[in-house]
């Protein structure tokens, strides 16, 4: 059985009329007769009832009508899906994510995304900068997102989102309060400060800023996550310079001060296999991450 005998039969039951089926399928009627013949041969039951004024569908026929319907249809959408993922408008896009990103850069790129590629599907993992440069280059994800400049070869990369330090007090401080709060307030306080195996540019960057502020900070704690952060803050061990996106968390028992420009900042990258990224990739790095997220 052929799909294209499944296309005859449907037009012909559709029109109930051999010499106008034929017309709507650029055909001659007497091969459109063999192929229904054969059709009906091949699955053994009569589809129509012939006679010299008339055809009708048979009970098998209506049946078999509708199925074939189906069938055709479930066709149609596979073939405009087959032909929308290599064109790159549809597809799951794999996209990893430094825990900084998720409070503001992660929105911002699902609505740029949501606008420009309403059928994507995509898939985010929370995940740090070295292990995602080893996913892009394995192939487990197809962008990354990260803070530090990767200089390994076959990947392509791009800045796309730049934002300075808040300090992190918990409720009651001082600092809660002070008008003229900046960087240099931090010397001798207790610093609750993010680990440096697990965010290497982000405790770099706090340094960089604390030292172009004239003094060396003083590291009291150090934690492996934000959460983490911010309940140690919140239980008075020590103040914190975290990234001003993170104020977008909402987390209790803590309250984010400004501080102005700092030396060191926080700079997040996009990156990509540059080695057969594959078209939706292509498509979203053009439209999607072309374009610096302001913060």
């Amino acid at each position: 059985m052929e799909l294209r005998q499944l296309l005859y039969f449907v037009t012909v039951a559709d029109e109930l009329n051999f010499s106008k089926a034929a017309v709507r399928l650029h055909m001659s009627q007497p091969p459109l007769s063999q192929q229904i013949k054969a059709l009906e041969d091949e699955i053994g039951v009569e589809l129509f009832t012939r006679n010299r004024r008339e055809v009708r569908l048979t009970d098998a026929g209506r049946v078999f009508q509708s199925d074939c319907r189906s069938v055709l249809e479930q066709v149609r959408v596979a073939v405009s899906t087959a032909r929308r993922t290599a064109a790159g408008d549809i597809g799951t896009l794999q996209i990893g994510m430094v825990t900084s990103g998720v409070y503001h850069v992660l929105p911002t790129i699902l609505k740029r995304m949501g606008d420009s590629f309403p059928g994507l599907h995509i898939a985010v993992t929370d995940m740090g900068s070295a292990d995602q440069v080893h996913a892009v280059m394995q192939g487990k994800l197809d962008i990354g997102v990260v803070h530090s400049v990767p200089t390994r070869t076959g990947l392509g990369k791009a800045p796309i989102f730049t934002e300075q330090f808040s300090i992190v007090v918990p409720e009651g401080h001082d600092f809660t309060t002070k008008s003229d709060l900046t960087l240099r307030d931090l010397e001798g306080v207790p610093l609750v400060a993010f680990s440096r195996d697990h965010a290497p540019a982000l405790f770099d960057a706090m340094i960089a800023s604390c030292l172009d502020a004239g003094f060396s900070p003083t590291i009291a704690h150090t934690a492996r996550n934000p959460l983490t952060t911010f309940q140690m803050v919140r239980l008075g061990l020590g103040v914190a310079l975290v990234p001003r996106s993170y104020a977008r968390a909402g987390m209790p028992g803590v309250v984010f001060r400004e501080v102005g420009e700092t030396a060191g900042h926080i700079q997040l990258y996009a990156i990509w296999r540059e080695q057969g990224p594959g078209e939706l990739v292509r498509k979203v790095l053009g439209s999607v991450m072309s374009e610096p997220i302001v913060s």
